[in-house]
């Protein structure tokens, strides 16, 4: 499963991916410091725009263990009798406290405190998320990420995911396992989404990287 943290995705194809984010690698600094001098704020591509606010409105969690995870992509839940149902998967997260950090409190964090918290976090107990499955109706888009679908779809708990221990990543195990969304399990198909198809080929090419094969 690949999931983030925000409900939608900021873009719709892959090529949009690339050239958002090497405009962003190849400008950032200027244009943050002239932007900000002149008090204008950046405006995102059309498609990009959803996933922009909803960072602008919401800090980063205290805790990876802090917050929900959404699947992105929807993908076809397949029965015997062949008919689909198309299904995002969501993780909520079973804590009450605080979702997100201040602007202060943010500021005086070090890079890896996410990390760090978690670790800390399930020393204490299991971090715990309910896998949700969101019911699609006909009409929903299954194969854009960038759009949400509406808030009444019926939900339902498919069940709980529990994390009772957690390390820092540098040569831990997860950097020898390449986790591809696309390896899925019966009854389970992918739309023609095309940046979830992209991941597979992608994910394949940054595990080879982290073996030093490239």
């Amino acid at each position: 499963m690949t999931m983030l943290n925000t409900p939608m995705f900021f873009a719709a194809m892959p090529r949009t991916f690339r050239q958002d984010a090497g405009a962003e690698t190849r400008s950032q600094d200027r244009q943050a410091r002239s932007r900000k001098a002149q008090g204008i704020r950046c405006e995102p591509p059309r498609q990009s725009r959803a996933s922009a606010k909803f960072l602008a409105d919401h800090n980063p969690p205290p805790s990876y263990a802090d917050t929900a995870y959404y699947g992105i992509h929807t993908f076809k839940f397949i029965d015997r009798s062949d008919k689909t149902t198309l299904v995002p998967l969501a993780l909520s997260f079973h804590r009450t406290e605080k979702k997100s950090l201040s602007d202060a409190e943010l500021k005086s964090m070090p890079a890896d405190f996410l990390e760090q918290a978690l670790v800390s976090r399930t020393a204490q107990g299991g971090a715990r998320w309910d896998m949700l499955l969101t019911i699609g109706d006909a009409g929903d888009p299954e194969d854009d990420p960038t759009i949400l679908w509406p808030t009444n779809r019926k939900e339902l708990k498919a069940g709980t995911l529990t994390i009772w221990s957690a390390m820092a990543q540098a040569g831990a195990e997860c950097e020898k396992i390449n986790y591809d969304p696309l390896v899925m399990g019966d009854g389970i198909a992918a739309t023609n989404d095309p940046v979830l198809l992209f991941r597979s080929p992608a994910y394949a090419w940054s595990f080879a990287k982290r073996l030093g094969g490239l």
